[in-house]
Formats: structure tokens, C-alpha cells, sequence
């Protein structure tokens, strides 16, 4: 094929496309794990919608619905995407992103049960657990049609999979040793550090 200046104009603007594409999918994992709800409804547009698991429908009542969940049932939470494949056909865009998620919920019976459900939740108790945090770590993909309008890349439809989990109660910090230095979370909210990285 000939390379011509039109070629390599074509071949940096898919670049440019999957690239702000890609961001704007880890932007995704940066509002959900720092509880940053305007950052969640940033990433969809506004008539978007996100099937995921127990919530389908208006990805910006999704935002609030999740914000609620998150400061309800998990008491931290990490999210980092994998890879992702991006195919671009214009201003329409469909990217399958692969992501793993880790999420903490509170000690106790009621946190508990109302996570896992109340087989687990009895289990816990049995083993003597149930006084622990418990950790909730799991992979899928973000299914996402993508849509460019007025020259900005967002999501217009996402459906998540969830293929993978793990199950079981936190090894607790580290509050001993060198390693204790290292256990610097993050905070969730807009607290955390990246925010003052950015602007201040």
C-alpha cells in the first residue's frame, strides 16, 4: 500500500482516538476508587447507560447509585484496567476493557451478610472471622460503545462481565516491620493525593 500524507494523517488521528479513549476509561477507575462522583459522570454522556449487575439504565443515576453503594458496603476500594482492545469507525467507537477490582467491607454481621449473603455470612461466623474486614477481589471486562461528540470521546453504552472472584477475610494491616512504612492508601475522596498533584 502506498503511504501517502493522508495515510499517516488517518493512522495518527486512530492514535490519538484510541488514546483518549483509553483515558477515558482509566478516568472511570480514578472516580470510583477516590468517590469522585462528577468524575463518574464525566467519562458517560449524559443520555449514556451502564448495565451493571444490579443496576441497569442511566449511567448518571448509575453514578449516583454506585456513590451510595460505595459509602455504604466497601470501605476501600481498587480498580486498575488490564488491557483493552479499541476499534474506531468514525466518531463511534467500541473498546473491551479487561479490569480487576478489589474492594474491603466492614467487619460484622450486617456488612457481611448484606455483601456475600447470609450462607457466607454464617460460615464467618463459624471460623471466627466475622469480627474482620473481608476482601472482595474480583476481574471482568467494560463492554463500551463509545461515542464522539462535539469532538470529546465518551460512553454511550457500557455492559459489564464479571468472570472471575475471590473470596475471604482481610490479612489486616501491616503495622509492624519496614513494610508498615509502605501501607499509604488512598483516600476516597478528593483528599487524595492525585488531587494535589493536579491542582495545586
Amino acid at each position: 500500500m502506498k503511504v501517502t500524507q493522508e495515510n499517516q494523517l488517518a493512522a495518527l488521528q486512530l492514535v490519538l482516538d484510541r488514546q483518549e479513549i483509553e483515558q477515558v476509561v482509566r478516568r472511570y477507575c480514578r472516580a470510583i476508587d477516590r468517590c469522585d462522583v462528577e468524575l463518574l459522570k464525566w467519562v458517560y454522556h449524559p443520555d449514556g447507560t451502564d448495565a451493571h449487575g444490579n443496576f441497569e439504565g442511566n449511567a448518571h443515576a448509575f453514578a449516583d447509585f454506585i456513590m451510595g453503594e460505595l459509602h455504604e458496603t466497601v470501605s476501600y476500594g481498587f480498580h486498575t484496567i488490564t488491557q483493552s482492545i479499541i476499534d474506531v469507525q468514525g466518531d463511534l467507537a467500541a473498546a473491551e476493557s479487561t479490569y480487576m477490582g478489589y474492594h474491603r467491607i466492614p467487619a460484622g454481621w450486617e456488612k457481611i451478610c448484606s455483601y456475600f449473603g447470609e450462607t457466607y455470612a454464617i460460615a464467618a461466623e463459624v471460623a471466627g472471622t466475622l469480627g474482620q474486614e473481608h476482601e472482595y477481589v474480583c476481574g471482568g471486562r467494560y463492554i463500551d460503545r463509545f461515542e464522539r461528540r462535539n469532538g470529546e470521546w465518551k460512553i454511550a453504552k457500557r455492559v459489564i462481565t464479571n468472570e472471575w472472584r475471590q473470596i475471604g477475610p482481610a490479612l489486616g494491616d501491616m503495622r509492624e516491620g519496614k513494610v508498615a512504612a509502605f501501607n499509604l492508601p488512598g483516600t476516597r475522596d478528593r483528599s487524595d493525593p492525585v488531587y494535589r498533584i493536579l491542582f495545586e
